[in-house]
């Protein structure tokens, strides 16, 4: 269930709702252009849009920073409790708060399957929506992650 795909886009995730300041315009063009591929082909993550997502966070130095710690520190992590994974519950009432639906590329299943595709969807929502540093602040299951790896380096 640990993928080095899973650990960066958590990592990113995690980083972004630390952000202080707010993304470029630039950046906030780059993370839709993420956000879209993630939507529409996100069998091309390892591919194409992992380097995509990386030149985002690389070049700013406040969200390099914290995205290397999480990074590191979710690497360290064997095994993930199921109650950390974003629920269908989480996701809908995102795309409630962002209020614009989303209807790009294939038609939006139901239900998301898996934990990759529930974080795909979280990304989805937060770089499409008009002010993404505000939208990650309302994820409010990275709350669980950053206790969960607080009290792993604790115990490490």
């Amino acid at each position: 269930m640990n993928t080095k795909a899973d650990n960066t886009i958590i990592a990113f995730l995690l980083a972004f709702q630390d952000l202080k300041t707010a993304l470029g315009e630039q950046e906030k063009q780059n993370l839709k252009e993420v956000a879209k591929q993630l939507d529409t082909q996100p069998k091309a993550w390892e591919d194409y849009i992992k380097g995509r997502l990386l030149k985002i966070i690389t070049p700013n130095p406040d969200l390099n920073q914290s995205y290397q710690l999480y990074k590191s520190q979710l690497d360290n992590i064997e095994e993930i409790p199921d109650d950390l994974f974003p629920t269908e519950a989480e996701i809908s009432r995102l795309n409630t708060i962002e209020k614009s639906p989303i209807n790009r590329g294939f038609k939006p299943k139901d239900e998301a399957t898996g934990y990759e595709s529930q974080l795909n969807n979280i990304v989805v929502i937060v770089g499409n929506s008009s002010e993404p540093e505000e939208t990650v602040k309302q994820v409010k299951f990275l709350e669980k992650w950053k206790q969960f790896l607080s009290q792993s380096n604790k115990s490490n």
